[in-house]
């Protein structure tokens, strides 16, 4: 799902558990799963099951709906979202503003760093002139975290 994720970005959206139910959130937008979506019909998510990324965002007179979703791991949120701020103390990453993901500092600082390594290795790759410069402990970077991206 983290390659879905990095083309819908910024189509996220926040599912908080609430009691019994849930409620699903882009910013501070109240959405709800379409009714042809597979997640409309389930009762229950794991805890894991935080983080959706979504095709498309339509509403009616009553509310705003979201298609074609699917459950992202918060790495890729990290990586493929555009602001990244450590907050050390409070144990926090906040992307672009509003995205919250509860983690060490240690971790979430190596990941802002290997966020940068791979934004300038896809830039190599995307640009094709300096393919070339692109090292094998960096095409071993990307191989691993496409394992732990898809794992």
């Amino acid at each position: 799902h983290a390659i879905v994720c990095a083309g819908l970005y910024p189509n996220i959206a926040r599912l908080d558990h609430e009691g019994s139910g849930y409620a699903l959130w882009h910013k501070d937008e109240r959405l709800y799963f379409n009714t042809s979506s597979v997640n409309a019909s389930k009762k229950r998510f794991l805890i894991t099951e935080k983080w959706v990324v979504f095709d498309e965002k339509f509403g009616t007179a009553k509310r705003t709906s979201v298609s074609a979703t699917a459950f992202v791991h918060p790495l890729a949120l990290i990586l493929f979202g555009t602001n990244v701020i450590v907050k050390h103390t409070e144990r926090l990453v906040i992307v672009d503003d509003w995205i919250q993901i509860t983690m060490a500092p240690q971790t979430s600082v190596m990941l802002r760093e290997i966020k940068k390594q791979v934004r300038s290795v896809l830039e190599k790759m995307i640009d094709g002139s300096n393919t070339r410069e692109i090292g094998d402990i960096e095409m071993k970077m990307i191989e691993g975290l496409c394992k732990i991206l898809t794992g």
